[in-house]
């Protein structure tokens, strides 16, 4: 048995900036309102598999971190980031481009691309996190739009 959230109807949206280095197109800074769509497959547990309510408030949670911001992967050998109490600082090794940001409106994840597939991916172990003591849920496949009719979609198994 499995429940499903549709990002886009159950408004789990962000909107978020970034760049993939190096991409001809994608290399220049632009951005994304971003949907994300959770599927999860378990067992009941007391009626639910889980709680609509507490699944929609946990995604809401990842998007608002996430929302209207600039989103930097930490772990991108293409880059180099410096960051202080004021700015992060982001250059792009190959092109030399240099941008500088208000440090409020940067979040940097522990990820090596900000690509829809690794975000994601990063999305779901957040969820994952949340979930991992949940003996009923087998598998989270989340499902990451950059956009009506594109995204990414990777699954965890939890048992």
């Amino acid at each position: 048995m499995f429940i499903k959230i549709d990002g886009w109807m159950a408004k789990l949206r962000f909107s978020a900036c970034h760049l993939i280095p190096n991409h001809h197109k994608c290399g220049r800074l632009h951005g994304h309102t971003y949907a994300v769509t959770v599927h999860i497959e378990g067992e009941q547990k007391n009626e639910f598999i889980i709680d609509f309510e507490e699944l929609k408030q946990m995604v809401t949670n990842i998007c608002d971190t996430l929302d209207h911001r600039v989103i930097l992967a930490r772990d991108d050998n293409r880059i180099r980031i410096h960051e202080d109490n004021k700015s992060v600082e982001m250059v792009v090794l190959q092109s030399n481009k240099r941008y500088v940001f208000p440090v409020e409106d940067v979040v940097l994840l522990p990820i090596p691309s900000v690509s829809a597939e690794e975000l994601c991916q990063y999305i779901n172990s957040l969820i994952a996190s949340q979930l991992e003591d949940r003996d009923n849920i087998k598998s989270i496949m989340v499902q990451l739009d950059e956009g009506i009719g594109q995204g990414a979609g990777c699954t965890l198994e939890l048992k």
